[in-house]
């Protein structure tokens, strides 16, 4: 049992996988810098409102959104209604949904706003200070918000998550949008799904649980991979979707993500993309977002002009 515990810790430790570095440390903070940077060159030099309130009454931390505008709309402000972007990119960040936060999360932002494309930032509340359902409740509650603004400006929306933030992202799948909100399924311009993990269960023996706390049934309620087909909008079923990992992503990784483009289309969705990127690992292939002709960020604007 032991055995099986190190070996799962292992697999699940995106830093132990890395190329670049050989020390797992020096991944971590080399990322955490590059990201914080960007962040911060963002707030800089774009027009952006911040801590946007999801719930003015919740008593979460970080529930709240980040907007960074394309810089041309400046004089636009604050009357954001009138602003009109190509698209909203929206973006959840990753950290196993007990790190990271929208200060470290806004390093796409230059690249989108040159593109035309507004940006939102998803901030939600970490572990241990709230469940893996209450962070899902909490970006569901902040999608809305989006969603109806996104719909008010007749504009569509793009949703990209890393690691946990594409498991996030997934589960956004999950709910039927019209029936719940009346949000119509156009308004979704695609979804890009970034190294995630999209079942849970594997985690519940490791080190990633320990704030978490989570049983391995509250794993698997949370998990896309283990939902019934039928829990899917199947109203999304021809929405753009790509799957994408690392080349030096850990083989857990590499699995989950191809599992679970293989379960979309076994639900019904006929526009779904499962794609390996050499030469990255876990954390640089999210970070090419920051520079305009990398091959990611090549992709995504290329499906987002495609789409609008």
């Amino acid at each position: 049992m032991a055995t099986t515990k190190i070996d799962a810790d292992h697999a699940y430790s995106p830093s132990k996988w890395s190329h670049r570095f050989n020390d797992s440390e020096k991944v971590i903070e080399s990322h955490v810098q590059a990201l914080t940077k960007g962040t911060k060159s963002a707030r800089t030099t774009l027009p952006c409102l911040l801590n946007w309130a999801v719930d003015s009454k919740s008593s979460f931390s970080d529930h709240a959104i980040d907007i960074y505008l394309p810089s041309n709309t400046i004089q636009l402000l604050p009357n954001i209604d009138s602003i009109k972007p190509k698209a909203i990119f929206v973006y959840l960040h990753g950290g196993y949904w007990q790190f990271f936060s929208r200060n470290e999360s806004a390093f796409m932002a230059q690249v989108m706003s040159e593109a035309q494309i507004l940006t939102a930032v998803i901030g939600y509340p970490i572990a241990p200070h709230a469940t893996i359902g209450q962070i899902v409740t909490c970006v569901e509650q902040a999608l809305v918000k989006i969603l109806e603004w996104a719909m008010k400006l007749s504009i569509k929306v793009f949703i990209c998550g890393h690691s946990a933030g594409g498991h996030l992202a997934a589960t956004l799948l999950l709910i039927n949008w019209k029936n719940k909100y009346n949000i119509d399924h156009e308004t979704f311009g695609g979804f890009f799904l970034i190294s995630g993990v999209f079942d849970l269960v594997p985690l519940v023996s490791t080190y990633v649980n320990i704030p978490l706390g989570m049983t391995i049934a509250a794993a698997k309620n949370q998990s896309p991979l283990h939902r019934d087909s039928n829990d899917y909008w199947s109203a999304l079923k021809h929405v753009p979707i790509l799957c994408v990992h690392a080349q030096y992503d850990s083989p857990a990784f590499h699995e989950q993500n191809r599992q679970y483009g293989s379960c979309l289309e076994k639900n019904g969705f006929n526009n779904v993309k499962t794609i390996q990127f050499d030469n990255f690992d876990h954390f640089d292939i999210i970070e090419q977002l920051e520079i305009r002709d990398q091959p990611l960020t090549t992709m995504i604007l290329k499906l987002i002009d495609e789409c609008t």
